[in-house]
């Protein structure tokens, strides 16, 4: 009797821990382009500027000036939000200063507004395959 009381508690702590154990990493920051995030600057500030329009890739720049790529964002969808507060949660990689996205969110105002999100991208994928 006592080992299955152990086992039930032992139970309930590993439920109550596994919110814990998916949650995902976020990074929040400046949406920048990577040749001026490596120089340290803000790229300028009109997002039709031929210089942004030429950056290879877009990385979120936090305030202490490190920046992180994010991986599985096309560089169209990058652009249109380019110089924007960005928060991005998904899965971090240190080695790498990058993250997967599974969220993109741009701030409005004094809030976050989702963008794009990798459930969202997996149903375009799908209505594109299926003609709907």
């Amino acid at each position: 009797m006592i080992i299955k009381s152990q086992c039930r508690w032992i139970l309930l702590l590993c439920l109550a821990l596994l919110p814990l154990a998916a949650q995902a990493d976020r990074i929040e920051g400046r949406l920048n382009g990577l040749g001026c995030a490596s120089k340290g600057k803000l790229c300028p500030t009109d997002k039709n500027d031929p210089h942004v329009l030429l950056e290879r890739d877009f990385v979120v720049q936090t305030e202490d000036g490190n920046y992180f790529y994010v991986t599985n964002i096309d560089w169209k969808t990058k652009l249109k939000y380019v110089l924007r507060h960005v928060r991005v949660e998904g899965q971090f990689s240190d080695r790498f200063s990058a993250i997967a996205a599974d969220e993109f969110w741009v701030k409005q105002g004094d809030q976050y507004q989702l963008e794009w999100s990798l459930e969202m991208a997996r149903e375009k994928q799908r209505e594109a395959r299926t003609g709907q």
